[in-house]
This record gives structure tokens, C-alpha cells and sequence, in this order.
């Protein structure tokens, strides 16, 4: 990247942390260091070039706010500099910058003053900004009174309408309806076309994929993972579901299951356990299970295709099936799903698995989430969730 837009190298950002309010001023007149470091952001490095989306991921409190804020310079780095070159337009909190008692129309106005944008092309600005927010009925009213929807619509309206090199958002997308956000995501992309840089934080990991190149995935405020945006949001959801694994095993009564899955394996045609698959290939998902001495139930199990944004894919159960679970003696059984050809596109999926009773009774005992995380492999350029049989008629051609 010759001359990226963004330019991030070393960054953090330390904040001091005092127990009292009077800690502080104790601390300026020579009292001693009465404060805790906390460090927000730490080591980050980020080259961002013209055309190009960045998403910005990870949990709260991650450091996600605190990069945005140091990349639009409403907050100064500790460590490091940044570099973000041409006009930045920036949505980091809902309402930021609005004054209440003023109106929609005087607040647009004061944004496109700030922005540098002249008196004669302020009326310009205002309707525009006005006609892609959709507020016509209430530009005049004081934005005390909209609701957070109306605030974000016309925060992000006055941000695309300044036409900025680099546009920053901060979760904006999540507040808005389905129409709005379509009209957002339509502005993005364009922007992108159009050369212009996007840095976009949400927690919205489908929002992501969809709009941008590359990912950062931020942890403890230290960059985790940053390339691909496919590759970076699988390893964020792949960690975020152990970590859920890890909590439900430590507070789940495994005593007191009636039935409880004991392993789950994902194989491949030749019957070897793995991780990756090519869409349109043979697998097979193994379950044992192991039932309580003395338990009144038929052991069953369900088993679900769970996309990595949590989107359930496919769901079946021996009970929906007529199957029954091989016995093995000692309270233990067992059951093999076999999916011949494997409709998935890329993209990465787990399993998860559920403890029946057969015998059609409403109840789930053991249930376990993000099992066997696996990838899909495209061995074509079909995009989508699945693999639908076609062909490709000539025209008459019935």
C-alpha cells in the first residue's frame, strides 16, 4: 500500500484511574501517584488505503471506541501516531454534537458550517442531508424530540453529505430500520466505489462481512487478529464460542441430566475427523450419549448446522426421523447422521446438539452450542448460504 488514508503505527492510549475525585488534585500538588494505568488500546498498527473498508470487531470494552476516537483525532494517543489523510466525516455516538434545544435544520446547518461547507451551498447541503434522512416532518422541530432512530438518521445523513475521504462509523446501522440501513449500505458501497475509506464498528458480524475488505478484532484492547474479513469474524466467533463453552461446562449440573452427550465427531468420506470440508462433500457427525442409571427415557438426540452469526442452517432429531440410538452397553448410545452431499457455501458453521427423549416428549436435557467448528470450502463462485441443484435451460427448452 503506497500511501494508505490511514496510517496507525504503535497506538495506545493509557488512561489514569483515581479512586477519589480528590485523588486527582492531591496527585497535581505533589501528594504522590495516587492513580491506576488502564490502557485502553495498546500496540495497534493499521494501514488503511483509498476504496478500502475496514471492519472494527470485538467484545465491549475491547478498545473499539477508543481506536475510532484516536483515528478522528477526539482523542490524543499515548504511544504511537496516526496519520489519516483528507476530509473525515465521523458517526461515534448517537446525537454527538446535537444541540437539543435547537432544530434539526439549525443543527444540519451548524454540521455543514463546521465542515467548512460555504454559506452559498449551505441551503444545498441542509436539503440533501434533509431528503436522504427522510425527516422532512420534523426537520423543524427541536432534536430533543426525535426518537434515537431520527437521531441516527439525520447523524448519518450530515456525515454522507459532507462527501468526507474517510467516513468512520460506530455502530449507527444498528439503530436504524430496515430501510434506512438498506440506504446506508447502499451509500457505503458507493463511497467505496467512489475511492473514499470506510471504518466500521459493529457487533453486527453479517453488517460486516458485507461491508468491508478486512477486519480488526481488538481483545483486551490489543489488536487479536487482522486480514481477511471472512478469516478475522470466524476466529472471533470461533473464540467467543468457547469462551460460552467454557461458562455453560462450569455451571452446568451434569448430574442431573437425564441424558448427556459424552462426545461429537465431524468426519469426512474417508472417515477422518476434521475441520474443513468442500461444499458438496460427504460428512458425518457422530454422537454418544450416556443416560442416568434409572432414568424413565429413550435417548435421543437433535443436531443443528449453525452458521458462525448464529444463523441455524438445518435442524433434524432422531425423534423427527423414526431413528433410534444403538445401544452400548452400560447406559451408553450412539448415532451417526450421514449428509451424502453437503449443501453449505463457504463460510464457517458448527454444531450443536441436543439430548432427547425419542419417545416425542418436549424436552431437551443436555444441550451443547458450537461443537465442532469446521469450514466450508467453495469449490465454485456461488455465494449465499447454500448450494441449490440447477441448470440452465435453452430458450424453448422446457
Amino acid at each position: 500500500m503506497s500511501s494508505p488514508r490511514i496510517d496507525a503505527q504503535h497506538l495506545g492510549k493509557v488512561y489514569r484511574m483515581y479512586r477519589r475525585p480528590t485523588d486527582r488534585l492531591r496527585e497535581w500538588i505533589g501528594g504522590g501517584v495516587r492513580h491506576q494505568e488502564f490502557w485502553a488500546l495498546r500496540d495497534v498498527d493499521l494501514a488503511v488505503g483509498a476504496g478500502e473498508a475496514i471492519g472494527i470487531i470485538g467484545e465491549n470494552g475491547a478498545g473499539k471506541s477508543t481506536l475510532l476516537a484516536l483515528l478522528t483525532g477526539t482523542a490524543q494517543p499515548t504511544t504511537g501516531a496516526v496519520q489519516v489523510r483528507g476530509a473525515v466525516a465521523a458517526i461515534l455516538e448517537l446525537g454527538a454534537g446535537f444541540h437539543p434545544e435547537f432544530t434539526g435544520r439549525e443543527n444540519a446547518a451548524m454540521h455543514g458550517a463546521l465542515f467548512g461547507v460555504g454559506a452559498a451551498d449551505l441551503d444545498r447541503y441542509v436539503a440533501e442531508a434533509v431528503a436522504f434522512a427522510e425527516l422532512d416532518a420534523f426537520i423543524d422541530q427541536p432534536v430533543r424530540t426525535y426518537s434515537s432512530g431520527m437521531y441516527v438518521r439525520l447523524a448519518f445523513a450530515l456525515a454522507v453529505t459532507v462527501d468526507p475521504d474517510v467516513l468512520v462509523i460506530d455502530e449507527a446501522l444498528a439503530v436504524g430500520d430496515q430501510h434506512f440501513q438498506t440506504k446506508c449500505v447502499e451509500r457505503i458501497l458507493r463511497f467505496r466505489s467512489e475511492g473514499r475509506t470506510i471504518v466500521f464498528c459493529s457487533h453486527n458480524m453479517y453488517q460486516v462481512k458485507k461491508l468491508c475488505d478486512r477486519a480488526l478484532w481488538l481483545q483486551n484492547g490489543s489488536p487479536a487478529a487482522l486480514g481477511a474479513v471472512d478469516a478475522v469474524i470466524d476466529a472471533y466467533l470461533e473464540d467467543a464460542g468457547r469462551r460460552d463453552d467454557l461458562t455453560a461446562t462450569a455451571s452446568r449440573p451434569d448430574a442431573a441430566l437425564a441424558v448427556r452427550v459424552l462426545t461429537t465427531t465431524l468426519e469426512d468420506a474417508s472417515g477422518q475427523s476434521v475441520d474443513e470440508l468442500l461444499s458438496g462433500e460427504a460428512a458425518t457427525i457422530r454422537v454418544s450419549v450416556e443416560c442416568q442409571p434409572g432414568a424413565e427415557v429413550v435417548p435421543g438426540v437433535g443436531i443443528a448446522f449453525v452458521r458462525n452469526d448464529g444463523l441455524v442452517c438445518y435442524c433434524v432429531s432422531t425423534e423427527m426421523d423414526g431413528v433410534a440410538m444403538a445401544a452400548l452397553g452400560g447406559g451408553r448410545y450412539a448415532v451417526a447422521l450421514h449428509v451424502p452431499r453437503l449443501p453449505l457455501l463457504g463460510g464457517g458453521y458448527y454444531l450443536n446438539i441436543a439430548t432427547t427423549d425419542n419417545r416425542g416428549a418436549l424436552v431437551a436435557y443436555d444441550i451443547r452450542e458450537r461443537l465442532c467448528p469446521f469450514r466450508v470450502r467453495n469449490p465454485t463462485d456461488e455465494y449465499g448460504l447454500m448450494r441449490i441443484e440447477h441448470r440452465w435451460l435453452e430458450t424453448g427448452e422446457s
